[in-house]
């Protein structure tokens, strides 16, 4: 295989720790004809290392998962130093890459999701073995819209940004909203900035078989159950619109995260526990089937890079409530759904009355379209490819 065409990609986080979306994404570049290998080192605490054995540890295992060639290996998080863990985590994928390029040879070219930590190991096997490597940013907390999105990033984090960033060939970003933050910090960074948006599997979130409609009208969410993703707000609004509306609904969110009592408490204070339903994390499958069974998708979050549940749920043909929260500002329109402001409990409540008393106004076919037509796979992919093409003619002189 010539190594112009195999790119290696390194996820920042995989299977079967989340990060379902970096697979899909990695199999989407396979598909366009791009040998794709991924370098996977899994961060576990000391429990996990007790429960699969301290073995575990020396682990370097290499395996085909469907068309995916995926090399793991396994680190250990030491409790309370983060900055001992990104250097330990880092050159522990360092070391498994010259592993396999022992075994396989050089890639062309190193893909990194997210500068944290994947992006600092892209920087250390680049600087040692002279691989050109681009890092694709995920994190919302570049989305300098608040102060509690500025205190994600402390001060020690930094020095590894700026390493990872000025030496990449180019940084992708998932949507223009964290140009702001990676500039502030790494001013060096913008000119080498291209957006690209997260994609859609046009074959995975699909329109109901039967028309959506009947009662309670279903409002549902999806995410971590943390303070940046507003669920405490949806909770607020939720109580506001039960005292205004005539009309059944009724919530569901999905996922996990360690605000989930705090939020089962405040639900029962307001007295509202009987319109809302905490599901836990759902599989793919399970949310397409949720989202299948909802009228109406809400997301509140404080900030957010891009939304990639608001484009799922916008390719079952769902109407979206969002907030301006970065990504979301450009994803969604006047024909896909509402933007309300950040933090905004009455405008979130006017939304979804609005949209409960409205739906018909948002076809679900038309909704569906429109999303491909921007974030679909083929689109989203011949973007890749491009720039791919570019990058690898521009580095070997073609």
């Amino acid at each position: 295989m010539d190594k112009e065409k195999r790119i290696l990609i390194i996820p920042s986080w995989y299977p079967p720790d989340g990060g379902y979306f970096f697979r899909e994404h990695s199999e989407a570049i396979e598909r366009t004809g791009w040998k794709t290998d991924l370098l996977v080192t899994r961060l576990v605490g000391i429990r996990k290392i007790l429960s699969l054995g301290p073995s575990v540890l020396h682990r370097y295992s290499v395996s085909e998962e469907g068309r995916l060639r995926v090399v793991r290996s396994v680190y250990l998080k030491w409790p309370g130093s983060e900055r001992r863990n990104i250097r330990g985590w880092a050159r522990k994928t360092a070391r498994m890459y010259s592993r396999y390029e022992m075994q396989y040879g050089k890639p062309g070219m190193i893909l990194a999701h997210s500068v944290t930590w994947a992006g600092y190991a892209a920087y250390l096997i680049g600087n040692e073995h002279g691989i050109p490597y681009l890092i694709v940013e995920h994190r919302s907390f570049f989305v300098w819209n608040t102060e509690s999105a500025r205190l994600m990033v402390k001060p020690f984090h930094i020095p590894f940004f700026k390493k990872a960033y000025t030496h990449c060939e180019k940084l992708v970003l998932v949507s223009g909203s964290q140009r702001k933050g990676i500039e502030a910090l790494v001013p060096s960074a913008v000119k080498r900035i291209v957006v690209i948006p997260n994609m859609i599997r046009e074959d995975m979130f699909l329109p109901p078989e039967k028309p959506r409609g009947g009662d309670p009208f279903t409002f549902i969410w999806a995410g971590r159950l943390e303070h940046v993703k507003g669920v405490d707000l949806l909770l607020e609004a939720v109580n506001l619109l039960s005292a205004r509306s005539n009309r059944e609904f009724s919530v569901r969110l999905a996922g996990k995260g360690s605000l989930r009592m705090e939020l089962e408490l405040r639900a029962n204070e307001l007295g509202i526990n009987n319109r809302v339903d905490f599901l836990g994390r759902l599989s793919r499958d399970e949310m397409q089937l949720e989202m299948q069974g909802a009228d109406c998708f809400v997301l509140p979050s404080r900030y957010e890079a891009f939304g990639v549940v608001l484009i799922e749920a916008m390719a079952t043909g769902l109407p979206v409530i969002a907030t301006r929260s970065g990504g979301p500002d450009t994803l969604v329109n006047l024909e896909t759904g509402l933007l309300v402001d950040s933090e905004d409990v009455e405008g979130l409540a006017g939304a979804m009355e609005e949209i409960m008393g409205h739906v018909d106004d948002y076809p679900g076919e038309k909704i569906r379209t429109l999303t491909l037509s921007r974030f679909g796979e083929s689109r989203v992919m011949e973007q890749y490819s491009r720039l791919f093409h570019r990058l690898t003619g521009e580095l070997h002189g073609h």
